[in-house]
């Protein structure tokens, strides 16, 4: 089907609070800052440039910043390299579809600066949702989104990055019931342990209360951060018990846990896990998939092993020299690449593409950078109509 878009170029005062091309040089300053007088908190302002790289649509510089944190060094296990071998690639949408139907409910994981997550976790929901799975709880939500009858920056802070917005625009389109839980009211008092026990608990309470306690059979995808999704340790075991292994505890369900953090590409050899390259290698796959294990059951390698169900293994997409862009916007997240509308300024600046008829304090559907001296990239967008605003 054609796409229509509305080619409105406009100057723009007001934006949305997580694609904000302000906040953007406030993490390159800030970091700028911390490297001149050696901070001791250098990976803190990695990590929020790599936030916004990433909501500013550059999602190879968002992980080249995250990578560049001292000690992300990741080591491999003694049996890695046989568990590999022995193991055999299945499609991950597939499996992980298969899996979901023996359980009411899945819990993927992401590292909140990776859109390429997003987009995998968009494709999923389309097949959970065809399979009966129609609740959708996310950890970014800040309260219930779509109130205003679209995605507002406010509505949660990760879902301010575009692919995250298509993400949930395209779920909210197809029926799905979207749950906010994070315990907002939580404070910052107590020790590290006692503050995740306050917010995993509260989170698996949250679920409860505002699913299970009415829909008993609901079917529900909860998309969360890094280790929220972890089983062990079980509830009542040492160590931080995560949101999945306090929601198994009330519930009684046992859930399907995904991890996609671990085996995906970096900016650099070093930050990758040590089997990864060997996994791709081998597989010569373009699309994610899944290491079925030769005794059932599925590998999982890195922190996660033995405590979530499945991993997913992203392979190298690469760039697309077409739009200038990483090839998985086309070939995973399924958007079309359109051209930028003519400039009209000269200096570096950003254009942004909203959703037609949506103010600028919606959630952007792309944002791109234009710098004179380089070549225009292309907007990666979903079927639609667009409204095009500049700013610098």
């Amino acid at each position: 089907m054609r796409r229509h878009v509305v080619a409105a170029l406009l100057a723009g005062v007001c934006h949305a609070a997580s694609a904000d091309e302000a906040e953007l040089r406030k993490a390159e300053q800030a970091l700028q800052q911390a490297r001149a007088t050696n901070s001791n908190e250098l990976s803190r302002h990695l990590q929020m440039l790599a936030a916004q790289r990433a909501f500013m649509g550059d999602a190879n510089g968002a992980i080249a910043a995250f990578d560049e944190q001292p000690g992300r060094t990741p080591s491999a296990d003694a049996d890695d390299v046989e568990r590999l071998t022995a193991a055999k690639e299945e499609d991950a949408i597939e499996a992980i579809v298969r899996e979901a139907g023996k359980h009411q409910i899945v819990i993927l994981n992401e590292a909140h600066h990776v859109p390429l997550h997003r987009a995998f976790a968009m494709r999923l929901a389309r097949e959970l949702h065809r399979s009966g799975y129609t609740w959708l709880a996310c950890e970014t939500f800040q309260t219930a989104p779509f109130k205003q009858g679209y995605l507002a920056a406010a509505d949660g802070y990760y879902s301010g990055e575009p692919v995250f917005g298509n993400f949930l625009r395209e779920a909210a389109a197809s029926g799905w019931q979207m749950v906010q839980y994070e315990p907002l009211d939580d404070t910052q008092a107590g020790t590290f342990e006692e503050r995740i026990e306050r917010r995993e608990s509260g989170e698996a309470r949250n679920l409860v209360k505002r699913i299970f306690a009415g829909h008993p059979d609901a079917k529900v995808f909860i998309y969360v951060g890094y280790s929220h999704a972890m089983e062990v340790p079980r509830f009542g075991d040492k160590g931080n018990v995560w949101m999945a292994a306090q929601l198994r505890h009330l519930t009684g369900l046992d859930p399907l846990t995904i991890d996609q953090t671990d085996m995906m590409a970096h900016s650099v050899p070093t930050a990758e896990h040590p089997v990864y390259a060997a996994a791709v290698n081998r597989a010569q796959r373009t699309s994610p998939f899944v290491l079925r294990a030769p005794g059932g059951g599925y590998e999982v390698f890195g922190h996660y092993r033995n405590a979530m169900d499945m991993q997913v293994v992203h392979p190298r997409y690469g760039d697309d020299a077409a739009s200038g862009r990483p090839a998985w916007l086309r070939t995973l997240a399924g958007f079309e690449a359109v051209d930028v509308p003519a400039a009209t300024q000269s200096a570096p600046h950003f254009v942004y593409a909203y959703p037609a008829g949506q103010p600028d304090h919606a959630v952007p559907a792309d944002v791109v950078r234009i710098e004179p001296d380089k070549p225009t990239p292309k907007f990666m967008l979903p079927q639609g109509d667009y409204r095009f605003v500049e700013r610098p």
